[in-house]
């Protein structure tokens, strides 16, 4: 097994895994680590160049002569979203189904580890502030993700040319999500749901980029009502129940309490 990172001193999780230092822009570290590879998952971080930067990938890969991908994409990934990301996502999607390769493609919803962003607010102030409205989404594990895609890995073949919605096991809303928080950090958690257009606008004035601060505060228009049921392909892949909101918050109580 053997994995290209960006910074080799953050990779000790990764076991024993070979460990390739470089980036999707640094075309001999890719070709380095695509050495002798037959199947490989492919992702990678969102922004402007993300699309060059997988297709180059790819082109890579082809050359090395890996016979299958798994690309990690997005429940949402549509060529008419809002969202850059979404929109992203579907194109190298759509590459990768007209290419040569064997492929599957992993969708997640959204990641219950987002909820760490909060820590602070919910530790300091008691509030969980988020531009999502009353909407109600399926939140899945990154650990549950992850071992998904292990799972297929180990038998390319019997994966090939199929798309699996990755969710948790039921959808929730924040005001739900807030309460759930208040057990853990044993006081009390109020939802603040933020209007996407100010959220964007305290996001860019705090110096994120104009690209992220819009993703990020209009999230939520990304998904129609079907991207928001439960699906049972995290079930069905892993050969249990994938991990609640509940059991994501006790895994890391710690973090939402003050000391």
């Amino acid at each position: 097994m053997r994995a290209l990172v960006r910074d080799s001193a953050r990779a000790d999780g990764l076991g024993g895994a070979e460990i390739v230092e470089g980036s999707f822009e640094d075309t001999a570290a890719i070709d380095r680590a695509m050495d002798g590879v037959d199947a490989m998952l492919l992702a990678g971080r969102d922004g402007p160049a993300a699309v060059a930067q997988h297709l180059r990938v790819l082109d890579r890969a082809e050359h090395a002569g890996v016979r299958h991908v798994v690309r990690l994409s997005a429940i949402g990934a549509s060529p008419g979203s809002p969202i850059a990301l979404m929109r992203d996502h579907a194109e190298v999607d759509a590459v990768l189904r007209a290419g040569r390769f064997g492929w599957t493609l992993l969708r997640p919803h959204l990641y219950l580890q987002n909820l760490l962003r909060a820590a602070d607010a919910v530790r300091r102030d008691g509030v969980l502030i988020a531009p999502m409205g009353n909407g109600r989404h399926p939140f899945v594990d990154t650990r549950d993700v992850g071992a998904a895609a292990a799972v297929v890995l180990a038998d390319p073949a019997r994966h090939a040319g199929a798309t699996y919605a990755l969710t948790g096991p039921r959808a929730v809303g924040y005001a739900e999500v807030a309460a759930a928080l208040a057990r853990v950090a044993g006081r009390p958690v109020e939802y603040v749901a933020a209007v996407p257009e100010e959220h964007e606008a305290r996001l860019r004035t705090a110096g994120m980029p104009g690209w992220r601060a819009f993703d990020l505060a209009h999230i939520a228009r990304a998904y129609e009502p079907a991207d928001e049921e439960v699906s049972p392909d995290a079930a069905a892949l892993l050969g249990r129940p994938p991990r609640s909101l509940e059991r994501f918050l006790a895994d890391h109580a710690k973090v939402f309490r003050a000391s």
